[in-house]
């Protein structure tokens, strides 16, 4: 009997020690837990989180181990299951050391035969990166809607301002300076800052208008909290702080500039304009683990810690700061798009943002930029792989010399504007209201050597298709295409040698595209026009 009770005693020890084995190395907390919330048990992932001895915490109460606020909001859940209730729920957890994680916890109640509920098991499962991953992706199709709606809007609205520009600038030289200045001015300088916004949509969620380069963000840093100590009330102050050996990151330095002030004035807010404001930049070693959360490459970045001391955020509004149109502020101050723009432009820059915030603690947006080793800058090419170089003509084309400019638009009030500027510049025009009828003029005019077209046309084609079939039949003709909305895509599909001009424009924008041409690096044979 003794051996026998040996042998059971080895046995039941082995298992024992395969499911604590077991219990050691699985991706979850786990801790059992009795009535009076007494620790009976608890694996070593869950003392690693909670920095407790795994072993010596075994006796202690829960509520000495676990952070107050996680036993305050967790509460009533843990009474539901000591009345014997199954729970899932999930929830921020606040560990020590100030570090924050996002988890899933099943409790399960514990049941002997007796059947009263003397316990529960409690298991957390960490959802820190897939919570991370499933916000990206919702905030990618946010901006992806943005872009969308900034898309069908802006083509319209650009249109609009085109008209409106066109017939009040005219209307300056028509009038008294009184009136100019008293009426005129301020309308003008309302439609342009109507275009100035349409111009921030489309490049927020479209990409455009981006021109990244080898950057010292130590540097760009100290000289742009200098213009950002003039944006902020002098009872909030501004401190940066560099690590000695930052590495050149490659970014856009006026869009660096722009989600800067985006943060400062954020903080502005949040501190009611009495506080501080902390900005740190130091090197960012990309690890495995890091990287799996991010979606980003190993390697050396740039980090910009942002840290404002003022009213901090509740955990669910952090994770919606992001989005397009969202705000805390109220109705009528605040457009939402302040933070949206720090978001598009560290995505553009291929990097990444983090924001940790308390409430009455203050808030700390920390951002990744990569550097110059992770990037490689591709150089413009045309289809057949020759480098294309931009030049201005070297004189001034006579218009009267140039033939005719054939402008091709559907709606006739932006036709009529257009043409007063290509005839102000001294051009002659004919005009068309869509495709078919342009290649029909364009084959029964032969003086026509210069096509304006808007992109955005109904008919058997659109502008890109009307600049494909001239450039294969009518080679000789050059080619300006126009529109209020263009993206990324859209430069794609068009000739390499047709010039882009955005609506609305200036007439010296104009002239520059009437009088533009390129030449071939590698043979110089031939003058083209390209895409600026």
């Amino acid at each position: 009997m003794q051996r026998q009770v040996d042998l059971r005693s080895s046995e039941l020890q082995l298992s024992e020690e395969r499911l604590s084995l077991i219990a050691d190395e699985v991706p979850a907390g786990i801790a059992h837990v009795d009535k009076d919330m007494t620790l009976l048990y608890m694996n070593k992932r869950f003392a690693r989180a909670y920095q407790v001895d795994q072993h010596a915490a075994v006796g202690m109460n829960a509520y000495d181990v676990l952070h107050p606020n996680t036993m305050e909001e967790s509460a009533r859940f843990f009474e539901q299951a000591r009345r014997g209730i199954l729970v899932d729920f999930e929830m921020r957890l606040e560990l020590p050391g100030g570090r924050f994680k996002d988890v899933r916890t099943l409790l399960r109640p514990e049941k002997p035969s007796s059947g009263e509920v003397i316990g529960f098991y409690l298991v957390s499962i960490d959802v820190t990166r897939r919570k991370s991953t499933l916000n990206a992706l919702m905030r990618s199709q946010k901006m992806d809607a943005l872009g969308r709606m900034a898309s069908g809007i802006s083509h319209d609205f650009n249109n609009l301002l085109t008209i409106i520009l066109g017939n009040l600038n005219p209307l300056t030289e028509l009038i008294s300076d009184e009136l100019v200045e008293e009426y005129v001015a301020p309308s003008i300088s309302a439609a342009r800052r109507g275009s100035s916004l349409t111009k921030r949509l489309v490049s927020l969620a479209r990409r455009e208008q981006f021109d990244p380069a080898p950057t010292d963000i130590g540097e760009a840093i100290t000289e742009i909290a200098k213009l950002l100590e003039s944006s902020v009330p002098e009872s909030l102050t501004i401190t940066v702080e560099q690590s000695d050996n930052l590495p050149i990151a490659l970014v856009d330095l006026s869009q660096l500039e722009m989600a800067m002030l985006n943060l400062t004035l954020n903080a502005r807010d949040a501190t009611d304009g009495r506080g501080n404001i902390e900005i740190r930049s130091e090197p960012f070693e990309m690890t495995l683990d890091h990287a799996d959360m991010t979606h980003l490459p190993t390697g050396l970045y740039v980090k910009i810690s942002f840290h404002d001391n003022g009213c901090g955020m509740a955990p669910d509004l952090s994770e919606k700061i992001f989005e397009p149109f969202f705000t805390s502020k109220a109705a009528g101050s605040g457009s939402g798009l302040g933070l949206s723009m720090v978001y598009g432009f560290v995505q553009q820059s291929n990097g990444a943002v983090f924001v940790d915030s308390t409430l009455g603690k203050g808030t700390t947006f920390s951002i990744l930029l990569p550097s110059v080793e992770l990037n490689t800058k591709k150089p413009l090419a045309d289809p057949s792989g020759k480098k294309l170089r931009s030049i201005e003509s070297t004189g001034a084309i006579s218009p009267t010399s140039s033939g005719l400019v054939l402008l091709v638009d559907d709606d006739i009030d932006v036709r009529r504007t257009v043409r007063r500027k290509i005839a102000g510049l001294g051009y002659p025009v004919v005009e068309a209201g869509d495709a078919d009828e342009a290649l029909n003029l364009i084959r029964q005019i032969k003086d026509i050597s210069i096509v304006i077209s808007d992109i955005g046309m109904p008919g058997t084609m659109d502008g890109i298709g009307l600049a494909h079939v001239l450039k294969s039949q009518f080679d000789e003709v050059r080619v300006i295409l126009m529109s209020g909305n263009r993206s990324l895509q859209t430069e794609d599909e068009l000739p390499s040698d047709v010039i882009f001009l955005k609506k609305p424009f200036e007439a010296d924008e104009l002239r520059s595209c009437l009088t533009t041409t390129t030449v071939d690096e590698d043979d110089g044979a031939e003058n083209r026009v390209k895409i600026e």
